[in-house]
């Protein structure tokens, strides 16, 4: 049993357990599973096996703006996935990950003769914030190329996922799915003492042993102390900024409202005035409306 606020496991939404656990050369399965089950709905077929490679994808000019993602690796059939978790809200970060995946397309080109078939390019993004453009309540959303007018014709080229782990609200004990226990070990890990007992999966065996922070090296440990005190460094800065304006947003309503009630009594005084009210008879007036 672990001593009161102290961490069994790293939380799995920061960058080096996540890479730590998902980018591992020599224990694959965890990404391999984590990518058929949440972007099954869009594979040509299951995947077996990947290759991890560099997660940096160059810029096609000097004006282009590289990108760096936490994970890029590529199956047998020469597909390739982008795997990362966004913890800061971007306003456009379904253009964002659009762009970086068009990014990956053009670098697929070949020189001299080339037919235009490339491999296809899939994006799995996590989460730990909500878009309104999704207008619905669906945990994990899927866009990609397909017909308008005929839906269920899908083109495979490219592919996009977003999980948004901030609209995962169930308990263990309604945890069935591998999707399900995926999503709860993302968003609950490091809340726990052990790996949960309906976990039996050997996945999970292989995830719980690499999150664990026992198992961690010296130099592992230190980086990821020191990313944990830099999210509670941006999360007070991001809630002072939300307190500070929901504070102005009250004292500018305040003055407003103050403003708005006294240019309506002034205008209420003097409509009355108008229709011939002397001085009693409006305070009689406002001191009824008042009082109802």
């Amino acid at each position: 049993m672990a001593e009161e606020n102290e961490e069994c496991f790293a939380d799995l939404t920061v960058d080096m357990p996540f890479k730590k656990t998902f980018a591992n050369e020599q224990e694959k399965e965890p990404l391999i599973t984590m990518l058929n089950v949440f972007l099954e709905k869009v594979l040509r077929h299951p995947i077996v096996d990947v290759s991890i490679k560099n997660p940096y994808v160059p810029g096609q000019t000097s004006e282009n703006r590289d990108s760096i993602f936490d994970i890029l690796c590529q199956d047998s059939e020469g597909g390739r996935f982008m795997v990362e978790v966004q913890v800061g809200k971007q306003s456009y970060f379904i253009k964002r990950v659009f762009y970086y995946v068009c990014m990956a397309i053009a670098n697929s080109g070949q020189k001299g003769d080339w037919d235009f078939d490339y491999p296809p390019v899939y994006s799995l993004s996590f989460m730990n914030f909500d878009l309104e453009d999704f207008g619905n309540d669906d945990v994990v959303q899927h866009f990609g190329i397909c017909n308008l007018a005929y839906p269920e014709i899908r083109l495979g080229h490219m592919g996009m996922a977003f999980v948004r782990l901030t609209m995962f609200n169930k308990t263990l004990d309604e945890c069935h799915t591998l999707q399900d226990k995926l999503l709860f070990s993302l968003c609950h890990a490091h809340e726990l003492n052990s790996k949960p007992e309906q976990f039996g999966e050997e996945v999970f065996e292989k995830i719980f042993a690499i999150a664990r922070i026992s198992n961690f090296t010296v130099s592992e440990r230190a980086r990821y102390e020191a990313e944990m005190r830099n999210e509670r460094d941006q999360y007070a800065i991001r809630m002072t900024a939300i307190n500070e304006g929901k504070a102005e947003g009250r004292a500018e309503g305040i003055a407003i409202g103050e403003a708005k009630g006294v240019a309506i009594g002034e205008a209420r005084v003097l409509d009355l005035m108008a229709n011939g009210y002397d001085y009693e008879q409006i305070k009689k007036i406002l001191k009824s409306k008042s009082e109802s």
